[in-house]
């Protein structure tokens, strides 16, 4: 399962540092078609400012690797957890595989 949080990490990683385009490329071609660049920047941004601020990067944790609505290319549900000022937040990404690679198919910003 390594790889499985080493891309939401590593997802998680690029928007935190502000490469939403990079952060971009980790998409699903789906999610990718739905969500924009800066729409990761903005999600995040508003959620960093609910936090007063992001101060660090957690350790990812698979939290699921069975649910109702699972597809074939789904592998796990990743809580990517993030440090704050005021409190802690984080963002949960569903990995999936498409075309041998691991992408982010679904994300919720914020504690499910």
């Amino acid at each position: 399962m390594s790889d499985v949080t080493d891309t939401a990490a590593r997802f998680v990683g690029q928007i935190v540092a502000g490469n939403t385009g990079a952060a971009h490329e980790i998409l699903s071609d789906r999610l990718a078609g739905d969500v924009a660049a800066s729409d990761l920047l903005t999600h995040f941004e508003a959620l960093a400012e609910d936090m007063g601020g992001v101060t660090g990067v957690g350790e990812p944790m698979v939290i699921l690797e069975a649910w109702p609505d699972k597809s074939e290319d789904d592998r796990a549900m990743v809580y990517v957890p993030l440090e704050g000022d005021e409190f802690s937040e984080a963002i949960t990404v569903t990995v999936s595989e498409q075309n041998g690679e691991l992408r982010i198919s679904s994300i919720e910003w914020g504690r499910p």
